[in-house]
């Protein structure tokens, strides 16, 4: 039979969903390679395994759970982001590439067997109770998160919408652990968000991305015909926000590359088996007709957004300004398995449009502005090479590969790497407390409008 699979990126988990794909075939047929001598073996192995627990454990465990465990362990120990998938986590991730989904609005990953929050998801209840990027959640309704899976602590603080549960933080630089108490609700991720910005050269487009599902190109799209709408008359520049994007599906990541793009190549993927290989092409749309374009990042851009940052600063269509990126550089397929649900699996790296491999390094930015006056802390900075038996870059580079070098606008000289003492508390509210938001329009309101973009 013809494997049927979906092309992901999004490595880390949101509370009730994992990041999901479309579905997509494999060139090529289950089973093609017959198992080894060897194979037959292990496989033996795991059966005298299996009935010695049926026949002494302490009490007779249903045999479904042993195989889901083992599963759950044989993919965990691949890498990060291989996993098995119940019928109820698959239903769970189809429903959340869509854009809506249940749950907290909670973006988590598990790193050195910590339960750590990457970003709470902007207007949830996980953002409107001050989680924090960086907090380690250490209990769930009062239960250890000791010793579980990352799909069994996203199991356990899902539920039912209007149903309330109560999260043990560790937050750095607080001594007592923080209590916060939630309640579940649907979640409706409003994955674009825009408004115009003043600047001395005129009106200045601003556009998040919180994440690539479904609907990503379309909204970014539309949002830009807003912003057009509402300037009544030219757009000096736009900016990008892709800071704390955890990524998403592959198919959209080309789509809003493309979006920005007139030529050149956005991204490509290798894997183990050539026939499977791919690469992507701008079509030649630009719907900014070439304004200057500046692309937020931090550590938490990850995946599906370190693709679109990679394409636009190696097409030379974009600067990025802020700091190093994630440096997820796999590829998951969605293999459904019979009626019992799915194999998350990585199957290839991609590679930026200069020939390398981000995985581990991330994206470096052009010019490089933190968002606090003093050092990150280690929680605040897990990326990629943080987390259990993370792929090391297939280039074998000890440094991240320096970007592309176009001429910088004389301005970016200017710009500050770090706040100044005194600068605002930040508030999500107010723009000009947002430093690197500040710096991205100083630096843009000295660019020209590009002409040309070419690839590397």
């Amino acid at each position: 039979m013809r494997l049927r699979s979906g092309l992901m990126l999004g490595g880390i988990f949101v509370v009730g969903l994992a990041v999901g794909s479309i579905a997509q075939p494999l060139s090529r047929a289950f089973g093609e390679s017959a198992p080894s001598d060897s194979t037959y073996q292990q496989l033996s192995l795991f059966g005298d395994i299996v009935s010695q627990i049926k026949q002494n454990y302490v009490i007779d465990p249903p045999t479904s759970k042993l195989i889901y465990n083992a599963a759950n362990g044989m993919l965990s120990g691949l890498d990060p982001h291989s996993s098995w998938m119940n019928k109820q986590q698959y239903s769970d991730m189809q429903v959340q590439t869509s854009g809506q989904f249940g749950g907290l609005g909670l973006e988590v990953t598990q790193a050195s067997g910590l339960l750590k929050v990457i970003t709470p998801i902007d207007d949830t209840p996980a953002a409107k109770a001050g989680i924090k990027p960086g907090d380690i959640i250490v209990e769930i309704d009062g239960h250890s998160t000791s010793g579980l899976t990352l799909d069994q602590a996203v199991s356990r603080m899902r539920g039912a919408p209007g149903t309330k549960i109560t999260l043990t933080l560790k937050r750095n630089g607080v001594n007592a652990p923080v209590h916060v108490t939630l309640t579940r609700q649907i979640i409706k991720i409003d994955d674009v968000k825009s408004k115009l910005l003043t600047s001395s050269d005129g009106p200045i487009g601003y556009i998040r991305l919180d994440s690539f599902d479904e609907n990503a190109s379309d909204h970014i799209r539309a949002a830009v015909k807003s912003l057009q709408k509402q300037a009544h008359g030219p757009i000096h520049g736009y900016i990008l926000d892709l800071r704390d994007n955890p990524g998403g599906l592959l198919d959209q990541a080309v789509a809003v590359g493309d979006d920005f793009l007139t030529s050149g190549e956005i991204v490509s993927t290798h894997g183990r088996h050539s026939e499977d290989d791919q690469v992507w092409y701008a079509q030649g749309t630009d719907i900014l007709r070439g304004a200057p374009m500046v692309v937020l990042t931090n550590a938490g851009t990850a995946s599906a957004a370190e693709i679109v940052t990679a394409a636009l600063q190696q097409n030379h269509r974009a600067l990025v300004l802020g700091t190093r990126t994630f440096g997820k550089g796999s590829v998951q397929t969605i293999i459904p398995i019979d009626n019992e649900g799915a194999l998350r699996l990585t199957t290839a790296l991609y590679f930026t449009p200069s020939g390398k491999s981000i995985q581990d390094y991330g994206v470096t930015p052009n010019v490089i502005v933190s968002d606090t006056a003093t050092p990150q802390d280690s929680f605040s900075q897990l990326r990629e090479t943080d987390l259990l038996n993370a792929f090391t870059n297939p280039t074998k580079e000890k440094a991240p590969p320096l970007p592309p070098a176009p001429p910088l606008p004389p301005v970016a000289a200017t710009i500050a790497h770090k706040p100044p003492v005194g600068w605002p508390k930040f508030d999500p509210s107010k723009p000009s407390t947002d430093f690197q938001l500040q710096m991205a329009l100083k630096l843009i309101a000295d660019m020209h409008p590009v002409t040309e973009t070419a690839s590397n």
